[in-house]
């Protein structure tokens, strides 16, 4: 009989071969095993912990004597182990059933029961330190050294826990209507202070896709960094345009804030039926017209407003997807910051005069940031910087004409947004 735990080992190791996300990994391997559809909450529980956790949990089995560290299924199911072991829940049997597939000496692995995670960490110190506590590769708490985030091992340490989850509510929905309504269902919301149409969830997020009200449109959920987008781009009434619109949450959003028209593409024609069904139920479909396009090829010049949110690391959407920190390198990073610069230069470049574009990302990296911006205004002289109103995040002391978002200070997403004029 297969454990949980070999099943979160079999679906971590999956997810770093393919470079996949582990929620495709676990929905790809429950349905081709639905006799094992029970183990789902106890295998996120795994997944989730050992992603977070495992240079921490790497430097556990280290001390007990075993490694190297790899990503191949065994030393998946030994970080399982061991995370189970310090979490204080493994059970006796359980270890002694799993560890020699492991590689493991059982009773070793249960003396690990209750310990503290600090312990493992003493004789290191600045960034190893950093690195290893809250398992985050060295290069990467590097780059968030050199963005100068505040608070650097608050947010670390918010990166590692589960997000805070908002909804958007649709224009002329009275969000108290909406809340006692949902409240009926299990999901509890709470409107937001700075944006009119946001709440955040206090409880029942997983219900909030299966509403009734959910259904018909009347909200979606989207993070509030991401939603502040939007309001900086300012599109009421004029022509917007997203290149690199993914599922069309920002461009339907734009569509709701009154934009007249809206044209939204993305590289990926499977994403465009994600979109079309997303523009569907929120009923916006007649003010947004969806292309399958390369967004460094622009297609559509006459816009007066663009939101530019091209790939990224992620970084800021770790919480959602800790798993990327098993494979992303720094060498990913320089070449997402160069597909970066050429989409958004490809859309100053077509923009008009009198137009503005939103560039934003769900990242902290200084280098798909800050290093950005800059190169972009070095290129073209036809632009500069606005204030990103409405400024809800903290201002980069090298560039404080643009805002971050960071989750251990904001409860949202790491985010990145600046705005610049067309002149």
């Amino acid at each position: 009989m297969v454990l949980p735990e070999e099943v979160a080992a079999r679906i971590l190791s999956e997810t770093v071969r393919r470079r996949a996300s582990l929620r495709d990994t676990a929905a790809r391997f429950f349905a081709q095993n639905p006799e094992l559809d029970y183990m789902k909450p106890i295998v996120r529980v795994l997944t989730l912990g050992v992603a977070r956790n495992y240079m921490l949990l790497d430097k556990v089995l280290e001390r007990l004597g075993y490694g190297p560290p790899s990503h191949s299924t065994r030393w998946m199911l030994a970080r399982t182990l061991a995370y189970e072991a310090v979490s204080g829940k493994l059970k006796p049997s359980r270890a002694r059933k799993l560890a020699p597939k492991a590689g493991l000496d059982a009773d070793k692995i249960l003396e690990l029961r209750g310990a503290e995670p600090r312990e493992f960490v003493r004789g290191l110190g600045g960034v190893e330190k950093l690195s290893v506590l809250y398992s985050f590769p060295r290069w990467m708490v590097e780059e968030l050294l050199e963005a100068e985030i505040p608070e650097l091992p608050r947010l670390l340490e918010a990166l590692n826990r589960d997000p805070v989850r908002w909804i958007r509510v649709k224009p002329g929905v009275d969000i108290e209507w909406l809340r006692e309504r949902l409240q009926g269902q299990g999901v509890e919301i709470e409107p937001d202070r700075d944006l009119p149409d946001m709440a955040r969830i206090v409880s029942g997020d997983s219900k909030a896709t299966r509403t009734e009200e959910y259904q018909k449109g009347l909200y979606i959920l989207q993070d509030k960094a991401s939603a502040l987008v939007s309001w900086v781009a300012r599109p009421q009434g004029r022509i917007a345009v997203d290149p690199t619109a993914g599922a069309a949450v920002k461009a339907s959003h734009m569509a709701w804030l009154g934009a007249r028209y809206v044209v939204a593409g993305d590289v990926k024609p499977e994403r465009i039926g994600e979109a079309k069904r997303t523009l569907g139920r929120l009923a916006v479909g007649h003010l947004v017209d969806l292309v399958a396009g390369d967004a460094r090829q622009p297609y559509l010049r006459g816009f007066g407003v663009a939101v530019v949110d091209p790939p990224c690391s992620d970084v800021g959407r770790l919480q959602y997807e800790p798993e990327v920190k098993l494979w992303l390198t720094r060498g990913d990073i320089h070449y997402f910051r160069r597909l970066q610069l050429r989409i958004a230069s490809a859309v100053v470049e077509a923009a008009p005069p009198g137009s503005t574009i939103v560039y934003s990302v769900c990242t902290l990296t200084r280098s798909e940031t800050i290093w950005v911006i800059r190169r972009l205004l070095e290129r073209h002289s036809d632009v500069e910087l606005a204030e990103p109103e409405p400024v809800l995040g903290e201002k980069p002391r090298r560039l404080p004409r643009s805002q971050r978002l960071l989750p251990h200070l904001h409860a949202t997403q790491g985010f990145f947004i600046a705005k610049l004029a067309k002149l």
